[in-house]
Order: C-alpha cells, then sequence, then structure tokens
C-alpha cells in the first residue's frame, strides 16, 4: 500500500540511505523520537532537537518523506539538569513540525525516572499533545503498570499516549487503560507472523520500526510487515489503519 507512516524512528540514527530504501517500499510519513543515549547535559538535548528538525528533516524530504519529530527526555538519556529541558518542551512544542512528546517513560522504574517521566505527562496534558511511550525488554508488566498509574495520576487522555514495542504480555493492559498499542515489528518482539495471528487484538494499534542503529532492526520493518499481512488474507481495512490512518489521526498529520 502507499502512504504508509512509520510511526516511531530515531532518525539522528539512521543513514541517508535507510530513508531511501522506506521511501521505495511506500513509507511517506515517518515519526522521528528524540532519543540521545546517556545525555549528560540539557544542551546535549537540545542540540539533539535541533538536528532532527533541520538535517533530518532535510534528508527526510530529499527521499520524499515528510519526518515530523517529536521531543522528550528518554529514560536511557537523562541529563543531569533535566528539569531545564522540562522548561523548554513547551517552546518546541509551538513549532510547526513537532507534533508530541516522545520516546518518554520508564526503563528500569527507579524514582529519577518516575519524577521525569510525570513532569513530561503534565506538559502533554496541558498542550494537549499526543506522547509516546517507551516500554523496555524487562519487566515489561511491572513498569507498564507503573507507567499507567503515572498516567492516571496525572489525569492525561489515554488516547493520547501510545504505549509502544507492544507485544502479547502488555496488550491488556494497554487496551484497559484505552492508550494506543505501538507495534515494533522486530524478530525479538511483535513479528509480522505473530501480528498476524492476533490481529483482532491490535486493531487500534499504530506499526513502527524503532528504527536506529542502536541494535539490528530493519528500516523497512513496517513495509514488510503490511506486505506479509496482505499476501496472507489480513482484512485490508485494518492494515490500513494500523499502518497509516490510526498514526494519521493520532498526530494530525
Amino acid at each position: 500500500m502507499e502512504g504508509i507512516v512509520d510511526s516511531h524512528t530515531h532518525v539522528s540514527l539512521l543513514p541517508f540511505e535507510g530513508l531511501e530504501s522506506m521511501a521505495l517500499a511506500g513509507v511517506r510519513k515517518i515519526i522521528g523520537c528524540s532519543m540521545f543515549f546517556g545525555a549528560t547535559y540539557a544542551e546535549t538535548l537540545f542540540d539533539h532537537f535541533h538536528q532532527m528538525l533541520t538535517l533530518s528533516t532535510s534528508n527526510a524530504a530529499k527521499n520524499g518523506i515528510k519526518l515530523f519529530v517529536t521531543v522528550g527526555i528518554h529514560p536511557m538519556g537523562t541529563p543531569e539538569n533535566w528539569p531545564r529541558v522540562i522548561d523548554a518542551l513547551p517552546s518546541y512544542l509551538n513549532m510547526s513540525d513537532v507534533v508530541g512528546l516522545g520516546e518518554i517513560g520508564l526503563h528500569e522504574g527507579n524514582k529519577r525516572e518516575q519524577d521525569v517521566l510525570r513532569e513530561q505527562l503534565k506538559i502533554a496534558k496541558e498542550y494537549g499533545v499526543p506522547v509516546i511511550i517507551h516500554t523496555p525488554p524487562q519487566h515489561r508488566v511491572e513498569i507498564t503498570e507503573k507507567t499507567i498509574e503515572i498516567a492516571a495520576t496525572v489525569g492525561i487522555e489515554p488516547g493520547k499516549m501510545i504505549i509502544d514495542h507492544a507485544n502479547l504480555d502488555i496488550i491488556n493492559l494497554i487496551e484497559d487503560f484505552g492508550a494506543i498499542p505501538g507495534l515494533t515489528i522486530r524478530p525479538e518482539g511483535l513479528t509480522p507472523h505473530l501480528l498476524l495471528n492476533h490481529l483482532e487484538r491490535f486493531p487500534r494499534g499504530v506499526l513502527n520500526s524503532d528504527y536506529s542503529n542502536l541494535k539490528p532492526n530493519d528500516p523497512l520493518g513496517v513495509p514488510r510487515a503490511v506486505r506479509y499481512l496482505e499476501l496472507n488474507g489480513a482484512p485490508p481495512e485494518i492494515i490500513a489503519r494500523i499502518a497509516r490512518y490510526n498514526a494519521e489521526e493520532l498526530f494530525g498529520i
């Protein structure tokens, strides 16, 4: 299908050729999430945001892809002076290509991570923007439960939250809360085969590749999943929802 949206990438960590491959496979819009591993200072993240909004946006456009950016503090890259980033987030949310906060969330689940997540969710609630929430590979149920607890306390609208890297272990928690499942396609997580076999549990989801250079993954994860679903008789309307329209409606793109 044409018009595919990849709802979670890390554009500052991928090569120009990756964008070219995505475009050739029918990806037309991508969400570029903030993630600077081991950030030490707030200025590190400000430079990171600037790179996404300039160089990365230009590289995407040269391949016929529209890049939309989400900003925020990833739990694996929280600077010591993180409150400075919190204070700056509203100014970024006023920029035309910034469509929300992300990737934010909990990784280990400690108090510092919880405090940083809580403050970012308050900003998202105040400005009415979507958020992309990280879930880690370990202690996934407990971390997701704590994330939902914090979000409920803040009072953010569940339908504005993508809880990403969803799989069968946490899908009920996501659905019961009313959040949107982020469907990250990768071999050690949600594969196209697994998605097809449980498609009835994921129709509200948004497909993504989580593409970066931090680990082996595939810039064509979303187009490959779409093609696999098409070849194996999945309902076209569900494919279109999870590969395009759910993300377009949530982010207003």
